[in-house]
């Protein structure tokens, strides 16, 4: 490509995937890192018409345009990696914890 590369930081959403023997295989959702550390961890990619999405990790990027990042892997590879999981966040009300434990009983 005639544009220059750019860091994970500059990778936008629904950016190409592009596999090791040059087929489109994905689009990014998400990018996991720490930007404050510029530790990048790993891509969120939605394949195929179900857009499943899985967990591609960063060793596995080899280049970097804003709308396209191409990786070390097949397509076959690709689709073969571990499904991507949401962590489970548990919301606190607003009374909070020690409200709730402590606060007046009824």
């Amino acid at each position: 490509m005639s544009e220059p590369q750019v860091s994970w930081k500059g990778i936008e959403r629904n950016a190409a995937v592009v596999s090791s023997d040059g087929t489109e295989i994905a689009k990014v959702v998400e990018v996991a890192g720490d930007q404050n550390a510029d530790i990048f961890n790993a891509l969120v990619v939605k394949i195929g018409p179900l857009e499943q999405k899985l967990n591609l990790p960063a060793e596995r990027v080899v280049a970097i345009w804003p709308r396209r990042v191409e990786v070390d892997l097949t397509a076959r590879e690709v689709a073969r990696l571990p499904v991507y999981e949401e962590s489970v966040v548990e919301k606190l009300p607003k009374e909070g914890f020690f409200k709730r434990l402590f606060g007046p009983r009824a």
